[in-house]
């Protein structure tokens, strides 16, 4: 999702591009757990749902609720992909950014007009409102949030060239201990969010690109970080699933830790990263899937599929075959989600990105016109 990189671009490193594939995958899988485990008014029935908030004995329950953290490794992989970049960039690319703003609306609009055909109108009113102000309501919280840390990484660029070494490692420190320490914890410490945990990130990275390409290029140092941010990772799921089922004020709270603040997330992503990296080899087809990323995200996760289509699959599945192997058809289902959201962001990217860039583009210049002129008025000396 990197908005400076084109899909198939030849300077990709497909080491790092399988990986992103890889997250978007765990981004998948991570969204079919969410409808097996949340309520659903727009669907008949409820009763396929599995409540993963409360403490288990099953070890298909507790699988899931591993899955669950999918997600969060996901978006941070793929955040990690784009900051590593972005470092290297002075400015952000304002059309680009653009583009990305309308075809997140593009794309909410067509799904939102096939499925008033479908279902012959009956979509419900806050689902239509939400739909055409996708990115204002976040429908995707990673995607609003990348479009609000774009325009600034070159201010956050600036303020990192002007640290030392020792000053941005005390700045990376504070901000990693504050937010994937502190916030870990408890999620409202230091007034966190998205774009702050982002930020904090981002300045790990900086450090880690700048002060210790020992570390990032160390197959050894990675693979230990890796199986330490995993060890962390299970061990914290399991740590607290074993404390519900002895502490009753602790039964519903065993996904507490399946958070963006999680430290042990953010170690594997980086290991992950930084092995992918050494991959040094060039692929078009995963090249050119990976470009098509930000789109798969754009359509899979989308706001009326996940809450009009996604959970009647799971309620299908149930009526079928009940609970039973429930975690392999997780993985079907994140199987067949992920292929149509490939599926569909091919054909549109072969069909009708080419327009709505032009469009987007047509639009782009008359704003930008429009907002200079009104700038120069207001800033003209009286």
């Amino acid at each position: 999702m990197d908005l400076d990189k084109k899909p198939g671009a030849k300077t990709r490193n497909s080491g790092i591009e399988l990986l992103k594939i890889a997250a978007i995958v765990l981004i998948v899988i991570s969204h079919v757990v969410q409808t097996l485990r949340s309520a659903n008014p727009y669907v008949p029935s409820g009763s396929y749902v599995i409540d993963l908030s409360v403490a288990t004995v099953d070890p298909h329950k507790f699988l899931l609720m591993l899955f669950s953290y999918f997600g969060h490794w996901g978006n941070t992989v793929f955040f990690i992909c784009s900051a590593w970049f972005l470092l290297d960039s002075a400015k952000w690319n304002k059309r680009k950014w653009f583009f990305m703003l309308s075809e997140i609306w593009f794309v909410s609009m067509v799904i939102l007009a096939v499925t008033m055909i479908l279902r012959q109108g009956d979509v419900a009113r806050v689902m239509i409102l939400r739909s055409f102000l996708p990115t204002t309501l976040a429908n995707n919280w990673y995607l609003t949030c990348y479009l609000l840390f774009y325009p600034i990484h070159p201010y956050l660029n600036t303020v990192i060239r002007k640290l030392d070494k020792q000053g941005l490692f005390r700045c990376s420190a504070a901000l990693f201990v504050l937010y994937f320490g502190f916030a870990f914890i408890k999620r409202d410490l230091f007034f966190s969010s998205n774009l702050v945990l982002w930020i904090a990130i981002y300045f790990v990275m900086a450090y880690i690109k700048l002060y210790a390409p020992e570390f990032a290029a160390s197959t050894k140092g990675n693979i230990i970080l890796l199986l330490i941010g995993f060890a962390g990772y299970v061990g914290i799921a399991a740590a607290a699933n074993a404390a519900g089922l002895h502490i009753s004020a602790l039964n519903d709270k065993v996904l507490h830790w399946a958070t963006n603040y999680n430290p042990f997330l953010v170690a594997m992503s980086v290991a992950l990263f930084n092995l992918a990296r050494k991959l040094t080899f060039k692929n078009k087809a995963i090249n050119y899937l990976s470009g098509l990323s930000l789109l798969v995200y754009i359509i899979h996760e989308n706001l009326i599929l996940r809450m009009y289509y996604r959970p009647a699959l799971w309620d299908l599945v149930y009526r079928s075959f009940g609970h039973r192997h429930v975690a392999a058809w997780t993985l079907a289902l994140s199987l067949l989600v992920f292929a149509f959201g490939l599926i569909s962001a091919a054909i549109y990217d072969v069909s009708l990105r080419r327009l709505v860039r032009k469009a987007a583009n047509g639009v782009f210049s008359l704003a930008r016109t429009v907002y200079l002129k009104a700038e120069a008025r207001l800033l003209k000396p009286r």
